[in-house]
């Protein structure tokens, strides 16, 4: 089983190597000789116990190298889903030191996945689908309740009984998480976009939907790779 994340790691100094071969990336450092760049990339991943946000770390066009917050088996069948709306099948191959390697399915274009330009549209981060209560504030009153539906590191989507308006400057309050000054994204019909004025940290948001899963997501049918 892979263990709880570890402590003191400096999560915005480590980033994504990026391989321009078809290996599987290994638990060892074997980068000698390969052509590689580095951006900091965050995926979600969903398996046997849910959903959860993930740290990929290295990738190629035949896996990846994930940082996780909670336990997985090797053997076991997950997708991921990037920032540029890519969802991919994976299998679970290797298990060290809070992290692991999966190979996909089917190989992917890396550029594609993973290059800002890419799309035309910015890249979202990765959702997870929870379920938890919220309070909203503005200017120091409190205007509203809210029950979260969706959270990223950079924002949350809420059902609300509060008037807001696009633009509109708030701060949530969510249950279990910091205060968090926000903006008003769209809001329609008794449901709001939410977008953090910062990230929250990848371990602390991933901690908090891990007791807060709503449901666990389906996995894609379809035999991972062996290699």
């Amino acid at each position: 089983m892979l263990a709880n994340a570890r402590k003191n790691c400096d999560w915005q100094t480590e980033f994504t190597v990026i391989s321009l071969d078809g290996a599987m990336p290994q638990s060892a450092d074997r980068r000698v000789g390969q052509r590689y760049m580095t951006v900091l990339q965050t995926g979600k991943l969903t398996g046997e116990n849910g959903d959860e946000l993930c740290l990929i770390r290295n990738i190629s066009s035949g896996g990846a190298m994930l940082e996780l917050f909670s336990d997985i088996d090797t053997g076991e069948t997950v997708t991921i889903e990037f920032r540029m709306g890519l969802v991919v099948e994976a299998i679970v191959r290797w298990i060290e030191d809070g992290r692991c390697g999966v190979a996909f399915a089917a190989p992917i274009d890396v550029h594609q996945v993973l290059s800002p330009g890419g799309s035309r549209m910015a890249p979202r981060a990765p959702r997870l689908s929870v379920e938890g209560n919220a309070a909203i504030e503005c200017e120091g009153e409190r205007i509203g309740a809210a029950r979260v539906i969706d959270i990223s590191q950079g924002g949350v989507k809420v059902e609300t009984d509060a008037e807001l308006t696009e633009g509109q400057h708030i701060v949530m309050a969510i249950d279990g998480l910091p205060l968090r000054a926000s903006t008003v994204c769209w809001s329609e019909d008794g449901m709001a976009g939410i977008a953090f004025s910062r990230t929250i940290p990848l371990g602390q948001v991933s901690a908090w939907a891990a007791g807060h899963q709503r449901h666990k997501q389906p996995i894609l049918a379809g035999k991972a790779s062996s290699t």
